[in-house]
């Protein structure tokens, strides 16, 4: 891994994550957030647009994706590109172009070198079993706008081509030097208070290593199949 320099939107204080904070992240992703351990970016108004996440959750379970995009008209202005077909357009260009390819490779090792200081900071220490892989389809292809998103606004402009440009191309619906937050999440009422989602009750019910493995088995399958797939 190239050796990156850490480079981080919002300096010492404005990482640290207040009561406040973990309130409003919870209404804008209408769940309690877990194993928030700064805050990555901020709106001009000050509440959080990603949440930066521990490289290994309480429950034990490495988790690589370092920056989550939280504010609701960010992520759901990205997906509307993601609907449109970008990625699919970005996959083409990193393997056309080899200036965007190698600054995309870049930006993975950032997203590594940045994920190891949040590590530490946090007391996770080192995460051996997420070593070397990143989030969002980095080094080689673009699987998830979000990801790359959170990644352009929490490390600042010029670390992620490919964040930076989908930001550019939501400035019809969100810019970072306007407030987009009114009514944006209801801030009525007590905040969520459980997650019922599907994720975290298989993260509940399931030892990782076992997950691992089915995920194995059913790759290996999928390979299997289009191997016997092309010898016919």
């Amino acid at each position: 891994m190239t050796e990156q320099p850490i480079r981080e939107a919002l300096d010492a204080a404005g990482r640290v994550p207040s009561e406040q904070d973990l309130d409003t992240l919870s209404r804008q992703l209408n769940r309690p957030v877990r194993d928030v351990v700064e805050i990555g970016a901020r709106c001009v108004c000050g509440n959080p647009l990603v949440a930066t996440t521990a490289p290994r959750l309480s429950s034990g379970i490495p988790f690589p994706t370092t920056y989550y995009l939280t504010h609701p008209v960010i992520t759901a202005a990205v997906s509307r590109l993601e609907a449109a077909g970008l990625m699919n357009e970005m996959n083409e260009r990193l393997a056309a172009e080899a200036p965007l390819a190698s600054a995309y490779a870049a930006a993975h090792d950032s997203y590594l070198a940045n994920r190891d200081a949040i590590g530490e900071r946090s007391g996770t220490g080192a995460v051996p079993e997420i070593a070397g892989v990143s989030a969002g389809g980095m080094p080689t292809r673009v699987k998830c706008l979000h990801v790359l998103v959170g990644h352009a606004l929490a490390a600042g402009e010029g670390v992620n081509p490919l964040g930076d440009e989908a930001l550019q191309a939501i400035a019809e619906w969100w810019t970072k030097d306007k407030c987009f937050c009114v009514g944006a999440w209801d801030t009525e009422g007590q905040a969520p208070s459980q997650d019922r989602s599907r994720h975290v009750k298989t993260q509940e019910k399931v030892d990782p290593a076992i997950k691992r493995a089915e995920r194995a088995a059913k790759r290996a399958a999928r390979e299997a199949a289009q191997n016997s797939g092309e010898q016919k």
